[in-house]
């Protein structure tokens, strides 16, 4: 059962009522509802509403994406839960915040800062300098191959091994001493559901005083990118051995 103020959601009877009055919601709406529970504090983009909801369906245009929620905010504004559901321009969808909370989202980045990670569809972990993960964001995980392991609290290793070995750069960054650090076109290991390969890049997090500083890491699915260039090799290799094939026929001549 979720609750938000006068909103209930049933999981288990697959039923929305407001004020006690019931809902009827279409599957896409329903799931989307869920969804923004799921993820109360979150700003979530058009791509990853698709990621979350459309997984076995045909991938839908953001412009689908953007009808069924206006047809959830319109069901949702009949029943008296109007602007439930906030537009955050250039960056996505979140629940309205409830009334008298006035802290920052969960997600405590620049607004510059959370606009380019949304353009390029990129996720982030925040950790301390001993690695311990103090924030991520909402669809980090499928870019670890060991996704159970990554929660706040934990060591940010155990869900990204790539990260290991490498402190003492780490600790460049944070005392100032390199301004970041990159490790590109990491490879799949063992979770099917990670993109194919990975670009991680490591900073000292824009948010933070000096006193307090913390380490943010940004994951990009590199995958089109790796397999176009894979595709250009392999091009080039077979012209090459077609000028090599060529050049044996007109010697033999």
């Amino acid at each position: 059962m979720y609750q938000r103020e006068d909103l209930h959601l049933d999981s288990e009877a697959c039923e929305v009522s407001y004020k006690g009055t019931l809902l009827r919601l279409y599957p896409k709406e329903y799931e989307l509802l869920k969804l923004f529970l799921d993820h109360p504090n979150h700003v979530l983009s058009s791509a990853a509403i698709i990621e979350k909801i459309w997984v076995d369906d045909s991938i839908p245009t953001e412009n689908a994406v953007r009808t069924h929620i206006k047809g959830l905010r319109r069901k949702l504004k009949e029943a008296g839960a109007e602007d439930l559901i906030q537009t955050v321009h250039g960056l996505g969808y979140r629940l309205k915040p409830l009334s008298g909370n006035t802290t920052k989202s969960d997600n405590s980045l620049s607004s510059p800062l959370m606009k380019l990670l949304a353009l390029r569809n990129m996720e982030y972990v925040i950790m301390d300098r001993d690695l311990i993960v103090k924030k991520i964001s909402p669809e980090v995980k499928k870019y670890s191959d060991y996704p159970a392991e990554l929660d706040i609290g934990r060591e940010v290793t155990l869900a990204f091994p790539e990260l290991t070995g490498i402190e003492s750069i780490l600790l460049e960054i944070l005392e100032n001493q390199r301004q970041s650090f990159e490790i590109k076109e990491i490879a799949r290991a063992s979770n099917s559901l990670r993109p194919d390969y990975i670009n991680i890049y490591v900073m000292a997090d824009p948010t933070q005083e000096r006193s307090n500083q913390q380490l943010l890491v940004l994951f990009e699915d590199s995958s089109e990118k790796m397999i176009w260039k894979q595709q250009v090799v392999q091009q080039q290799n077979e012209s090459y051995l077609l000028m090599i094939g060529s050049g044996e026929i007109e010697s033999g001549n």
